[in-house]
Formats: structure tokens, C-alpha cells, sequence
């Protein structure tokens, strides 16, 4: 008889939040953050902006360290990281290609000279493919549409195979079908690469249907816990101040939010 699979839930996390305080200067931003990150699939960091989502993932990228409690690694490794950021003014501002923006995401790998070797090109070459926007290799990024960009973005944070993805607001500022599609793109990737991908998003839309795990973010203070239970009724009206239902229509939840309470 084969052996049963191991379920991913099961699995120890890639990185483990444990007492985190964080903030800039003086000023405290959250306190007190318990928070596993999986081995596999989309973690949400969900709340209104300001509320500290992005902090938290400069925690997780390393570039802000914690002011109190600790990070773990149970793997015993950092993980690979990727990030995708909102779109960043200098690209749009500077006459740099799709091609070029990805190849960003290769900067360790450069030669003394500032050079690229054609592993690494043709690396850039499959992430755009992966992406499907290989015909805008040559196109100027600032003439992209706000989709287009935002897959170039992602196809640069995926050049060099992370283990762990970061995504600040990933669909801020597209239109609906875009916002759809590059959902799809994040769930498909999380699920065939085995990634961590965690995004920062203020859209319960995107988390009902696509997390695995979320983190809701209020007042300083982080709450965390497997989808399911997170977008729950009672979880969502204490964390919106709204009386909230999650209804189920074909399949997919709907979230209902009604009046400040």
C-alpha cells in the first residue's frame, strides 16, 4: 500500500511571526503579531490603508527589522524572496522596456562589468513568456496599460525562482477583468511553483475566493488564521465595525458589509 500524502497544512511554516513589533522612528505602527507564513499558497494581509500592511512585508522582506519578539525559520534557511511592488514612478518616469524591468530582478547575478550572462537573459526571456507578455519585450514600460504593468512587475519578481513571494496591493488601480486575470495568474503560480505567496490587499474581494490563509489588520494588531475561519461573520463585522455576511452563491463567496455600526 503507498503511503498517504502529507497534506501542505500539516507542513511546518517557511516563516514563523512570533510577539512582533514594529514601526519607524518613534512611532509604533503594530504590536504583538502572530503570524505563520505557509509552506504553500496565498496568505492575505487584508486591511484599509495605513493600517500597516506594508510594514509588515518590509518586516517579512527583511529590510525593517522588528522592534520586539522574534522571526522564525523552521526550515533553517531564509527563503528565496520575490516582491512585486506597486508600480514604482521611476519606471514609468525613465524610458526603460518590459524586458528591462524584468531583468531588474536579476541584479545579484550581474557580472563585475555590469552584465548579464545568457542563462540569466534567457531566464527573463521565460518569466515574460510565463507571464504571457513576451510580444512586449521591446515596448517602453511607461506605455503599458496599468495590467500589463503590473504582469511585467510580477514576471521581474518570479525571474529568479523565489521560494517566497511578496505582493504589495497587486490589483490597486485595475479594472476588473485585469484584477481577475492577474488573480488567477498569483493562485496558479502559488499552486504549480509550491511558492509562498503573501499579498497586502485592502480587497475582500480578491481574499474571499483566493486566500488559503488570511490576516486581518486593525488598530495596531494583526489577527490570523486559516481562510475558512477568518471570513467568518463574526471575524469580519468585529474587524470592519459593520454588521458583515458571507454568503455562498454558486461556489463562491460574497461578502455583504452594511452599515457602520
Amino acid at each position: 500500500m503507498s503511503p498517504e500524502r502529507a497534506d501542505p497544512r500539516d507542513a511546518p511554516p517557511r516563516l514563523r511571526l512570533r510577539g512582533v513589533g514594529c514601526g519607524y522612528d518613534r512611532r509604533s505602527v503594530l504590536r504583538g503579531v502572530d503570524l505563520d507564513v505557509p509552506q504553500k499558497g496565498v496568505l492575505a494581509l487584508v486591511g484599509p490603508n495605513g493600517s500597516g500592511k506594508t510594514t509588515l512585508l518590509r518586516v517579512l522582506l527583511g529590510l525593517l527589522p522588528p522592534r520586539e519578539g522574534r522571526l522564525e525559520l523552521p526550515g533553517g534557511a531564509p527563503p528565496r524572496l520575490g516582491y512585486v511592488p506597486q508600480t514604482d514612478v521611476s519606471e514609468v518616469l525613465f524610458p526603460v522596456s518590459a524586458f528591462e524591468v524584468v531583468q531588474m530582478g536579476l541584479a545579484h547575478a550581474r557580472t563585475p562589468l555590469g552584465r548579464l550572462s545568457e542563462a540569466d537573459l534567457a531566464a527573463a526571456r521565460r518569466s515574460l513568456a510565463l507571464m504571457g507578455i513576451e510580444h512586449l519585450a521591446d515596448r517602453a514600460f511607461r506605455d503599458l496599460s496599468g495590467g500589463q504593468r503590473q504582469r511585467v512587475l510580477l514576471a521581474r519578481g518570479l525571474v529568479s525562482e523565489p521560494e517566497m513571494l511578496v505582493l504589495d496591493e497587486p490589483v490597486r488601480g485595475l479594472d476588473l477583468a485585469s484584477s481577475a486575470a492577474l488573480v488567477d495568474i498569483i493562485v496558479r503560480l502559488a499552486r504549480d511553483r509550491s511558492m509562498s505567496v503573501v499579498v497586502a490587499t485592502h480587497s475582500l474581494d480578491l481574499v474571499a475566493n483566493h486566500a488559503d490563509h488570511v490576516a486581518l489588520f486593525k488598530d495596531g494588531s494583526v489577527r490570523s488564521g486559516p481562510a475558512d475561519v477568518i471570513m467568518s461573520d463574526a471575524s469580519l463585522t468585529e474587524f470592519l465595525g459593520r454588521p458583515v455576511r458571507v454568503h455562498e452563491v454558486d461556489g463562491q463567496r460574497v461578502v455583504v458589509a452594511g452599515a457602520v455600526l
